[in-house]
C-alpha cells in the first residue's frame, strides 16, 4: 500500500485506545527511522512522552511532528518503572504499534509508518 502525505501537516495526534485501567504511564515512542523501529532501539525515537495512564483511551499532541512518515511504538508501564515487564513467556504490560490491530501482529517499520494527523493505536495485554 503507497502512503500519500496528507495537505496540511497539523502534527501526529496519538490516540491510545483500550486502557485497562489507570496505573502507572503510557510511554509513547516515535520513530522515524526504520532501523531504529525495527530494532526497538528506544534510544534513536525522535520523540518520546510518558503520560498519566487513565483507564480507556488516552491523547497525546506531538505538534511538532509534522513532515513523516513516523511509527508509532507504546506501552502501558503499569508499575512506572521506565521498563517494558514480560516474563520468558508473556508480556506482563499491554503493547501497542501503529500497524498492529490484532495482539499477534509485529509490523516492520514501512507496515507501521503514518503521516502526520489523528492516529489511534490499540494496546494489547497477554493477561
Amino acid at each position: 500500500m503507497a502512503l500519500t502525505m496528507p495537505a496540511v501537516a497539523d502534527g501526529l495526534n496519538v490516540t491510545v485506545v483500550g486502557i485497562r485501567n489507570s496505573k502507572g504511564n503510557i510511554v509513547i515512542l516515535i520513530f522515524d527511522d526504520a532501523r531504529a523501529f525495527d530494532n526497538f532501539d528506544v534510544w534513536s525515537a525522535v520523540d518520546y512522552v510518558q503520560i498519566p495512564s487513565r483507564k480507556g483511551n488516552v491523547r497525546h499532541e506531538f505538534e511538532n511532528l509534522t513532515t513523516g512518515p513516523y511509527a508509532v511504538l507504546l506501552f502501558h508501564d503499569e508499575n512506572s518503572d521506565e521498563d517494558l515487564n514480560m516474563t520468558a513467556t508473556k508480556l506482563l504490560e499491554g503493547v501497542g504499534s501503529t500497524g498492529a490491530p490484532n495482539p499477534q501482529d509485529e509490523p516492520d517499520f514501512n507496515a507501521a509508518s503514518v503521516w502526520p494527523g489523528d492516529v489511534s493505536v490499540r494496546i494489547h495485554y497477554d493477561q
